[in-house]
């Protein structure tokens, strides 16, 4: 019998502990060292020591360890124990097969790996027969026991990966109906496997209530063989973790139970340095990596899952977002849970849960409990979600602490608003606007805009720094999002899920959210660019983010200051809200060519603009000319001519004469006269309002290429070709150097030049004119805009009059395709594109069809064809 002090490497530490217990089998007294260094001593001269001391030393490496770039130590280690000349040095134990001969060939080899419990037995045994010879007692170091008197420390039980005995203390039951988380299981798994030999951290966060804890739990459980040890951490506060990690280290036999805390910490933590493989801390809600990273230990082959609500983690773990179910696997789990038949209801419910899993468990709880169908909770949800949400009675113990979704945020937003005092109004101005990515740009433009009005935020940081006071507690998100027509145009937004919003709404009173809704009209009509089509189509983008937005705020009648303490600011509300109005309407008839909204939304401000503000508001001349257009482009040209004599009186009677605004109503007259062929009083019109225009303004001014653009178009229509097609170049001239060579102004003058080309004979001029103008009008509009149509007509017309009647066809057809659906069957404009297709029909010696397609537009004689 021999007295052995088996000394291992970290990765080794499970094989060690097994060979000490196959050498007390065949009757030796194995010794496992214990850690008495602390991290930043010398190791070396530390197992030089403790080796002098013993009678036997057994080296436990593996070339699973020694190929690793960590294992410099241990390399160095084996060699030296290979040329040591002691007395007491049995030769090293390679627990691998591996091919390395600089360390292996000089030594006898005992390879255990690969074979069975019995062969590596006798293996064993064979091989250290020969080389242990009984010495006389010495003391081993560190214990207090002498060595050969019979009574040898205690050994501390072997735990391999998968063993029965393997510790766990994972206080989560995971629910019977674990769904919808593969993908992320997954995620972890791969996020810990990509350590390669360092330690693997991956961090869980997301909205609270998500299910992170319940996930790290789920896949302790799933891959609990994986490990020797899987210790949860309550990493909420630092005393937790710290008597978290002292349990740990008592489990593992390297602190005492009754040992100074202090000492156990440290211990622990250097333990974990060196022996961590095979071991997995799960530290669950963690504030941040601030306060969790010296609790931390980065030790070769350690894992560790962080949950938080915080995001931060990316300088010590992979991150990996938890997010909502899909409403199609809140449905799954609902069913499940309460055994309901209630398919659609169930699809609704987690719809209006937001796939947030505590949400769906609260609900299964309460249902289960009360007998309550889905349909009818759901019901209950939509008439008061606070008290729903608040249901004591159905707080499920696994997600949160057993807390209800509105307790659970309630706290949340309590501590987000200790860390920045305006949090918590952030978050009501987020929940108020629409549920969708909010700009940033809406509250630092707006607190420059309005000043001392804007209630929260005082500079550019405070704005960040309260968003990071909501995001920690995952109380708003971030995100950049991309424009969906110019993908290199990105917005950085913020959002709230809808139980947040439902839970911190619940918590504004009604004169604070009336507040915080007018306060958010006047930013809308700050930052909501004005006059879309008349901006560089780089403004565009922000139309189309703000647009949802503005129309929640605007788009209903809503309740507005009253009193005569807050006239003043009754006007500006109003004003503003008029303003956003008519904006949105621009918007939506000139590029979203959706007229039907914006009819309503013109129509909707020139009410509130006569009721709120009165006569003498300047909102009255614009909201008359903005109807007269679109009532222009809807076809319905005398109506348009009513709106337009008035708007010419407002302005000739608010402004004068002289003034732009006047100039420009004249000018939308005349477009409304040539359209009801009063082509001398349209040109006249043109003439009054350009010679306004070019005193009044800069040369340059796009309101003088409007007009140079309509003008030209009626001389060239009416045989004037030099004269039109002179007033056309000097429009094009103006729009490229005010809004760039791509915007739909450009086409629509490059469009009137071509078509002035094509009918002086001049074809090819005319091809490049019209192929120029359908390009940008395809680029700007898209491929189904009714601008776009023009351009495919007047190239399908280009086309006849080369002769290429069948190619001509499918333009002719695809305009006619575009404005039939989005401007009537009656329009003008639709009857003259299908008059064009109906004759190229002719040409094409097709008569069936050209007369399917009168019958079916209800073509006149008079209609005849034409660009």
């Amino acid at each position: 019998m021999a007295e052995i002090f088996v000394s291992y490497t970290s990765k080794d530490r499970d094989w060690a502990f097994w060979i000490g217990q196959e050498l007390e089998k065949i009757g030796h007294v194995p010794h496992l060292h214990d850690w008495e260094v602390s991290g930043g001593g010398n190791i070396m001269a530390w197992m030089d020591e403790r080796a002098d001391k013993a009678e036997h030393v057994l080296c436990v490496v593996s070339s699973g360890y020694l190929e690793q770039p960590y294992s410099a130590l241990e390399r160095h280690g084996a060699q030296w124990a290979a040329a040591s000349t002691r007395p007491n040095f049995l030769l090293p134990v390679f627990v691998e097969s591996c091919e390395a001969p600089i360390l292996m060939a000089p030594l006898k080899r005992c390879d255990l790996h690969g074979l069975n419990e019995a062969d590596a037995r006798a293996r064993l045994d064979a091989f250290l027969k020969p080389a242990v010879k009984p010495m006389g007692p010495v003391r081993f170091p560190g214990t207090g026991t002498n060595i050969g008197n019979g009574t040898p420390p205690p050994t501390i039980p072997v735990v391999f990966p998968g063993d029965a005995r393997a510790i766990s203390n994972i206080p989560i039951n995971i629910p019977r109906h674990f769904l919808g988380r593969e993908d992320d299981l997954a995620a972890i798994r791969q996020a810990l496997s990509s350590g390669g030999g360092c330690a693997a951290i991956t961090a869980l966060h997301g909205l609270r209530g998500v299910g992170k804890t319940v996930l790290a739990a789920a896949y302790a459980g799933r891959h609990s063989r994986d490990y020797r040890a899987t210790w949860w951490i309550r990493a909420e506060t630092e005393p937790t973790m710290r008597a978290d990690l002292v349990g740990l280290g008592v489990q593992l036999r390297w602190v005492e139970a009754d040992s100074p805390e202090q000492r156990s910490i440290a211990t622990v933590l250097d333990r974990l340095l060196v022996e961590g493989e095979g071991i997995l801390l799960i530290y669950d809600n963690a504030i941040g990596p601030k306060e969790l990273t010296k609790f931390l230990p980065v030790g070769p082959g350690m894992h560790a899952i962080i949950t938080s609500n915080a995001a931060n983690f990316g300088a010590i773990a992979a991150r990996i977002e938890i997010k909502f179910w899909p409403k199609e696997i809140g449905a799954d789990f609902l069913i499940a849970r309460t055994n309901t038949k209630e398919l659609d209801a169930t699809l609704g419910l987690s719809e209006m849960l937001g796939g947030l899993p505590l949400a769906h468990e609260q609900a299964a709880a309460y249902c289960e409990r009360t007998g309550c169908a889905i349909a009818s909770y759901a019901s209950k949800f939509a008439a008061s979600p606070r008290k729903v949400l608040d249901d004591p009675t159905a707080a499920p113990e696994q997600y949160h602490n057993g807390l209800t979704v509105s307790k659970t945020f309630a706290l949340a937003i309590n501590e987000a608003s200790k860390l920045h005092s305006d949090a918590f109004r952030l978050l009501l101005h987020v929940s108020l606007l629409a549920p969708v990515p909010i700009p940033l740009y809406f509250f630092s433009e707006g607190r420059e805009a309005l000043g001392e009005d804007f209630p929260i935020l005082r500079n550019s940081n405070d704005l960040d720094e309260a968003v990071a006071a909501l995001r920690a507690f995952a109380l708003i998100d971030r995100e950049l999002i991309r424009d969906e027509q110019h993908p290199s145009i990105v917005t950085d937004c913020v959002s709230v899920h809808r139980l947040i919003r439902q839970v911190a709404l619940a918590y504004c009173g009604a004169e604070l959210r009336e507040i915080i809704g007018w306060t958010s009209i006047r930013i809308m009509a700050e930052v909501y660019p004005v006059g879309v089509i008349r901006q560089k189509p780089e403004v565009w983008p922000r139309a189309r983010r703000l647009d949802a937005i503005a129309s929640a705020l605007v788009g209903q009648e809503s309740a507005l200051p009253v009193g005569a303490a807050v006239s003043n600011y009754r006007i500006i509300v109003v004003a503003s809200k008029v303003q956003i109005l008519n904006q949105l309407a621009s918007y939506r008839q000139s590029v979203l060519d959706d007229y039907t909204e914006a009819r309503r939304y013109f129509e909707l401000a020139l009410m509130i603009n006569e009721r709120e503000l009165g006569d003498d508001s300047p909102f009255e001349g614009i909201g008359l000319n903005n109807l007269a257009s679109l009532l222009h482009d809807q076809g319905n040209s005398a109506e348009a001519r009513t709106y337009y004599e008035r708007a010419v009186q407002f302005f000739e009677k608010k402004v004068g004469t002289s003034a732009p605004d006047f100039a420009t109503s004249l000018a939308n007259l005349g477009s409304v006269q040539m359209s009801l062929a009063e082509y001398t009083a349209a040109q006249s019109c043109f003439e009054r309002s350009l010679a306004i225009l070019e005193k009044a303004l800069h040369a340059n001014d796009p309101r003088i290429a409007t007009v140079l653009h309509q003008l030209g178009f009626l001389l060239s229509t009416q045989g004037e070709s030099a004269s039109g097609q002179a007033y056309l170049q000097r429009a094009i001239a103006i729009f490229e150097e005010a809004f760039g060579l791509d915007h739909p102004y450009v086409a629509a003058s490059l469009a009137s030049l071509g078509g002035s080309a094509m009918d002086e004979g001049d074809l090819g001029r005319a091809r490049g004119l019209l192929e120029r103008a359908l390009a940008l009008r395809q680029k700007a509009l898209g491929p189904n805009h009714s601008d776009t149509a023009m351009s495919l007509n007047d190239f399908g017309v280009l086309l006849q009059r080369e002769g290429d009647y069948v190619e001509a066809r499918s333009y002719l057809e695809l305009a006619l395709g575009i404005v039939d659906g989005k401007l009537g069957r009656d329009h003008p404009t639709t009857q003259r594109f299908a008059s064009n297709v109906a004759s190229g029909l002719d040409r094409l010696k097709l008569p069936e069809e050209a007369e399917g397609i009168r019958t079916k537009f209800r073509l006149t004689e008079n209609t005849s064809p034409s660009r």
